[in-house]
């Protein structure tokens, strides 16, 4: 009734509350009786865990060989940023679009040169149909087919590795520039573009690598380029927990180190001591058996040699200045000053 006259049920609800929460009761309890016993849940007898709203606490779990102390994480993990494309660590490209000379703009486009027409037309025609009013993708074809005359091993040579080289050059150059003066960093297709124009003329120059290496050379002299191969990774997925994982076995392996040095020059140190000691009880021996009158079992050199590697010893050690190796995670801490009495 309230569905398909609200307004009524409203009426009713509020002349009745009583009668219509019955009503509500006795729905509830039909629905429960009319479920069978299977899919209805067991009564539980003992209800002092069964807390409604909330859930109790959980239990300690001693579990054998696993420590149930928690220690803080003592790496701090950043997550890596990957590289850009513009950096040439990635591209190669040294330079930019000014490395390949400038265009003169008085010229026609590429697609306008051999026009008679244009040739028989007055200065303000030549001028409008210009380079100078032009877009600047007609300007980048211009300076693409400057480019390749220089490059290709004749006039009609367009297929060759070092020229596709060179046409690639200029558009990933251009690409980087849109990059990094016009969208900072924003522009993900020209980004996805970019990316993908880079992996094709590192394939391109090295294959013209394995064909003809005097020429690789010239042509990476010619267009500002160096060649960085791909580094070979083992495909290991970047993640926080792994590199937590790694940066422990690190800082592990250097504590170790640490200490092991810290601990053999603690023993080197003491060695003059203990040879000291050493030759004063050799030579309480010496004079306890020449007064016995025993044979002597302890000789003079024995105790002059001890003294003298304690001597040497000390020299080394004074003259030795030991500088602290380089760690890369591991940093000892420092001990916090006491400021008050006891």
């Amino acid at each position: 009734m309230s569905v398909m006259y609200p307004c009524l049920g409203r009426i009713l609800n509020q002349a009745n509350p009583q009668l219509n929460a019955n009503l509500r009761f006795l729905s509830t309890s039909q629905t429960l009786e009319s479920r069978k016993k299977r899919n209805q849940l067991e009564k539980p007898d003992d209800k002092s865990n069964i807390i409604l709203g909330k859930t109790n606490k959980l239990t300690e779990r001693k579990i054998e060989g696993v420590s149930n102390l928690q220690y803080p994480i003592l790496m701090k993990w950043n997550k890596i940023q990957r590289m850009e494309t513009c950096n040439p660590a990635i591209s190669g490209d040294l330079g930019g679009l000014e490395d390949f000379g400038k265009v003169d703009l008085t010229q026609p486009p590429v697609h306008l040169e051999d026009s008679k027409e244009i040739e028989n037309a007055t200065d303000e025609v030549k001028r409008i149909l210009s380079l100078e009013y032009s877009r600047k993708r007609e300007v980048n074809k211009k300076l693409k087919k400057n480019l390749v005359s220089k490059i290709q091993r004749h006039k009609l040579d367009m297929n060759s590795t070092e020229v596709w080289i060179a046409i690639l050059t200029v558009k990933i150059r251009n690409w980087q520039h849109m990059l990094i003066e016009l969208y900072p960093y924003k522009n993900q297709p020209v980004k996805h573009c970019l990316t993908y124009t880079i992996a094709a003329r590192r394939n391109a120059l090295e294959k013209l690598r394995k064909e003809d290496y005097k020429k690789y050379e010239w042509i990476l002299e010619k267009l500002n380029l160096f060649y960085k191969p791909v580094p070979k990774y083992d495909h290991m997925e970047i993640s926080r927990k792994a590199s937590i994982e790694k940066l422990t076995d690190i800082w592990c392996d250097e504590l170790k180190k640490h200490r092991l040095n810290k601990y053999q020059r603690d023993l080197e140190a003491q060695q003059p001591e203990f040879l000291r000691n050493k030759a004063a009880k050799l030579q309480h021996i010496i004079s306890e058996e020449a007064d016995l009158g025993l044979s002597p079992t302890v000789t003079q050199d024995q105790v002059d040699e001890c003294i003298k590697r304690a001597e040497e010893i000390e020299a080394k050690l004074a003259e030795e200045n030991y500088e602290e190796e380089t760690l890369l995670v591991y940093s000892e801490e420092a001990v916090p000053e006491k400021n008050f009495i006891n």
